[in-house]
């Protein structure tokens, strides 16, 4: 019953998402043509698995080479806390397009909650996927992402006197199952984060220098170098257009880490990539050592395995996302590869 529920959220979504292209998407018609070509494909192999996937053992996540922590803690921990503490407060985040929240549990932990909305721009489990690719991938740029339904009584009845102005934006864009409950996404709180600036014109332009064959990267800027380097892959994998659209590329407080945030408008059916990361893709000519190893881990099984959400018993991504991932990864590695035989391995793979 469940099951079917929340076949008729997702489906209720792509419904009334229709109407709210006359508001605009930030990624105009493109995006919107990819939604609607992807949605049919998308629903039918989510919610109608084969007979066998609904009796799926749970399974251990695949961390590939990471730590298991984020900010020096460990991600079992972080979930754990946001999946089992009482809440005492929710918070409507403001500025963006979409709909999410700042929750405060009861022992003080925080987690940002983006619910199921008629914005298409945002596919909660979608972030979900994103962090276990990053964690596959031997990256931990992504924060903790776990499932989580919550209940509309809680969402609206928790909500904090500043955030009571918006109830009737709330009421009209999140979408609740008959049940009364919302499919969303727990993702942990970072506590202070900054822009870092590489969205910007100078910023793109100085990340392009730096990933470019025989320009100078400034000893106390490898370190970023490298992780935009990471974040030009991975966001070529997820299909992600939205990383420079505005307010997507943060850091830490002290500028020595980059946060892959904000990846619900991702895992498009293009397994040629979508063409802004392409592009992007395509002008990059160093890479990490560590990252073009882990490249061949991204394989069809490993992702199946991932993906498969041992508390709810669902796929976080569908086959046919999955397929295109793969896709996506032989043609970065084709890339890379091309690369190293034009200038030579050594000057190529030049991060660790």
């Amino acid at each position: 019953m469940r099951l079917l529920h929340y076949v008729l959220l997702e489906l209720t979504v792509g419904v009334v998402g229709l109407g709210a292209v006359g508001a605009g998407l930030k990624l105009g018609a493109e995006v919107w043509a990819d939604r609607r070509a992807e949605r049919v494909q998308q629903e039918l192999a989510r919610h109608y698995p084969k007979r066998e996937d609904l009796s799926r053992p749970p399974v251990p996540r695949i961390t590939g080479d990471a730590s298991g922590t984020f900010l020096g803690m460990s991600d079992e921990l972080l979930l754990a806390r946001v999946r089992d503490q009482p809440i005492t407060g929710v918070k409507l985040n403001r500025g963006g397009s979409s709909l999410s929240f700042r929750v405060e549990f009861a022992d003080g932990s925080r987690a940002a909650f983006k619910p199921a909305q008629t914005n298409l721009q945002t596919i909660p489990r979608k972030e979900v996927a994103a962090y276990r690719l990053n964690r596959l991938l031997g990256l931990n740029a992504v924060p903790p992402a776990v499932p989580y339904s919550l209940h509309k009584n809680e969402l609206l009845g928790k909500l904090h006197p500043e955030s009571r102005f918006a109830l009737p934006r709330i009421k009209a864009e999140t979408i609740f199952n008959p049940l009364g409950e919302t499919p969303g996404v727990f993702s942990y709180w970072i506590p202070v984060v900054k822009d870092s600036g590489f969205d910007t014109p100078d910023g793109l332009r100085q990340t392009a220098e730096w990933l470019m064959q025989g320009t100078f990267i400034p000893p106390d800027k490898r370190r970023l170098a490298a992780q935009l380097s990471d974040l030009v892959v991975f966001d070529f994998l997820t299909a992600n257009p939205d990383r420079y659209s505005g307010g997507n590329m943060k850091m830490s407080a002290d500028g020595e880490h980059l946060f892959y945030m904000d990846n619900t408008l991702s895992f498009f059916l293009r397994p040629e990539g979508h063409s802004r990361n392409r592009a992007a893709l395509e002008k990059a000519q160093r890479f990490s050592r560590h990252l073009y190893r882990a490249l061949s881990g991204v394989t069809l099984e490993a992702l199946e395995e991932a993906m498969w959400d041992e508390h709810d018993g669902q796929e976080v991504l569908t086959p046919s996302e999955i397929r295109a991932v793969v896709a996506r990864r032989d043609v970065a590695l084709k890339h890379i590869k091309t690369v190293a035989q034009a200038y030579g391995e050594e000057q190529v793979l030049v991060f660790p």
